[in-house]
């Protein structure tokens, strides 16, 4: 029987005294030996054998808490698995309850197994026999590592140790994202300027690198995006320099950026603070056209309750700010404001007269329906023989229909006994129509060509 080798675990915890519990767990479930590290990053250095190896010391699994005291177990989890030499190296990332919500919060971070707290000895055997059964040997990873490219790792580890220092202030976070710009690594700028938007100070400035780094990346509407937040934070923090040149750059990209300037002033507007109003507005200027300052200064003023008494603080506070040179401005903003009082009394007029045409309409409308039932109640109404077509009338008979026709003698027949005594026949009933017609004077023509007809048949009869 061979000896199996012993049992080496690399313990990580946000502190030594909170990886008491685990590292007498870990020694009860059968580790020899049990090193710990409180930073991810000395960890991940450890692991890539970038620091000298503790003497003796080849870790088969990692066994890492969900909160260390420089990141998350889930980054630690995902920067390990960005060296080729680490990826099959057995992590069990410890949670601090078993709902579901912590265990969808670790999907995908690159973690072996998870075990939650609290968990018994005989289950984290369980777990560390299983993971590091089919762990491949050190040596031949040593062999490994020769022709292996570590340079995104490298590249991770670097970007993770400056962002993620014992002093974590916005100053520092600016100072990372800046030297990231210049080596035009876009994504991890981007992750330390996030970092330093927590301090105010520095806020507009993360906010323009921020917009850089999307530039570099060749997303335009992020950079527009940050852009327009940066130009909102400089004049909040009175910068106005700043602010001028960071809304003149948002301008060439995008014309119809909001203005941060009008912005701020109509805030203060409608919070009743006119001085710091009037302020803005004049350090607004030099950046934005004249009349469409004076424009959106009067709109507002406008949708006020009281809008004389807001022209009347705010130019207060222009005179305040400017002095003499209050007067033009002012008196754009009061015209602005008259042309669009006139504006919406002939909207308002327009709109009446809209809707007394349609009451007109509507009431034209009722009258001709009452009129029509009314007209529809006094008509009878008709039966079924009214109302198919020809009811009533009576149609005259067609000569020949309906009625006996004697029938003549074949051509040179003699009469009989019984008929020979007769005066002469009737011409046949088929000329009664024409001889009708003859007689009525309608047309002589045909009157003539019946005449003829007659004689000639009397004639033939006579010769018999």
């Amino acid at each position: 029987m061979t000896n199996s080798p012993p049992l080496h675990i690399l313990l990580l915890a946000e502190s030594e005294p909170k990886a008491a519990l685990d590292r007498r767990a870990l020694r009860e479930a059968g580790a020899d030996r049990v090193e710990c590290r409180t930073s991810g990053v000395e960890a991940a250095r450890l692991l890539a054998r970038l620091v000298p190896p503790l003497p003796d010391f080849f870790p088969q699994a990692v066994v890492c808490s969900q909160r260390l005291a420089d990141m998350d177990g889930e980054q630690f989890c995902a920067m390990l698995r960005l060296h080729p030499l680490l990826l099959d190296l057995p992590v069990l990332l410890i949670l601090p309850s078993d709902s579901e919500a912590e265990q969808l919060r670790t999907l995908g971070c690159g973690a072996s197994a998870l075990l939650a707290r609290p968990y018994s000895v005989r289950l984290l055997k369980q777990h560390l026999t299983a993971l590091t059964a089919a762990r491949t040997g050190q040596e031949e990873l040593e062999r490994a590592k020769k022709l292996t490219d570590t340079r995104a790792f490298d590249r991770a580890l670097e970007t993770y140790a400056l962002l993620l220092k014992p002093v974590r202030r916005p100053e520092d976070y600016f100072r990372v994202g800046m030297s990231c710009l210049e080596k035009r690594q876009w994504n991890h700028a981007i992750a330390a300027f996030q970092r330093a938007l927590h301090g105010a100070l520095l806020e507009g400035k993360a906010q323009l690198g921020m917009a850089v780094a999307w530039k570099g990346k060749e997303d335009m509407l992020r950079y527009r995006e940050y852009l327009g937040q940066a130009a909102a934070t400089f004049v909040r923090a009175r910068q106005w320099h700043r602010a001028r040149e960071v809304y003149a750059r948002l301008l060439r990209s995008d014309p119809s950026a909001k203005n941060p300037f009008l912005a701020e002033a109509v805030q203060l507007m409608r919070q009743g603070a006119y001085d710091q109003a009037a302020e803005v507005l004049v350090q607004a200027a030099p950046v934005t056209p004249r009349a469409h300052l004076s424009a959106r200064v009067a709109d507002v003023c406008l949708s006020a309750t009281e809008p004389q008494a807001m022209l009347q603080g705010l130019e207060a506070g222009l005179q305040r700010a400017l002095g003499p040179e209050a007067g033009p401005l002012a008196d754009d903003i009061r015209a602005s404001l008259e042309e669009l009082r006139r504006q919406a009394e002939a909207h308002r007029r327009e709109e009446q007269a809209e809707r007394q045409w349609r009451a007109a309409r509507a009431a034209a409308a009722e009258r001709r329906a009452a009129a029509t039932a009314e007209k529809t109640q006094e008509t009878p109404p008709r039966t079924a023989a009214d109302a198919s077509p020809g009811a009533g009338r009576v149609r005259p008979p067609i000569p020949g229909v309906g009625q006996k026709t004697p029938v003549a003698a074949p051509w040179g027949a003699m009469p009989s006994a019984d008929t020979a005594d007769k005066t002469s026949p009737a011409p046949p009933q088929l000329l009664l129509p024409l001889e009708t017609e003859a007689a009525s004077g309608q047309a002589s023509g045909l009157g003539d060509l019946i005449t003829i007809m007659q004689y000639t048949w009397r004639l033939a009869r006579g010769k018999k």
